[in-house]
């Protein structure tokens, strides 16, 4: 197992929001490991050395004891309107995470639920390999978060 200069555990809070592209995606003995290229991370996140924000090199989020509630994504392709009613306009597929996270883009993502034994928390963002004119939704609960990186770009 690779050794992580930095961990910091559940800290959604302190992750700034942007599209981020997930690199590559495992699961393994109940744990979801999710690497980005860069994560940006606020000047409160306890593990942040400068005064400002900074974004990370590379990062693996890894959900311990996670269970997918919900994974799919919603085609619009057939709807010819600019502005779409996902729950409306659009065909919802349920797919497994596995394959709804081959080539996804995540845009938003929202704690649910927080409680002293779990976080059930959403996912939204573009699901390339299921087409250009889909939106991505999942939903996990898991017991605890990690996030794991050994540099910033300004260092």
């Amino acid at each position: 197992m690779v050794k992580y200069k930095y961990t910091a555990e559940n800290c959604f809070e302190s992750i700034i929001p942007q599209s981020a592209y997930i690199e590559n995606t495992k699961v393994e003995n109940n744990i979801l490991s999710l690497t980005f290229e860069s994560l940006e991370i606020g000047k409160e996140h306890p593990l942040n050395p400068f005064d400002t924000e900074c974004e990370t090199k590379e990062v693996v989020l890894v959900f311990y004891d996670f269970e997918v509630l919900e994974s799919g994504y919603y085609d619009c392709s057939h709807v010819q309107k600019q502005f779409k009613d996902f729950d409306k306009d659009c065909t919802y597929n349920l797919i497994p995470l596995l394959e709804l996270l081959n080539d996804f883009t995540i845009v938003t993502e929202d704690i649910k639920e927080k409680n002293d034994t779990f976080f059930e928390q959403t996912f939204e963002g573009f699901p390339w390999s299921h087409g250009e004119d889909t939106w991505g939704y999942f939903k996990l609960r898991y017991k605890r978060m990690e996030m794991l990186w050994n540099s910033f770009h300004n260092e």
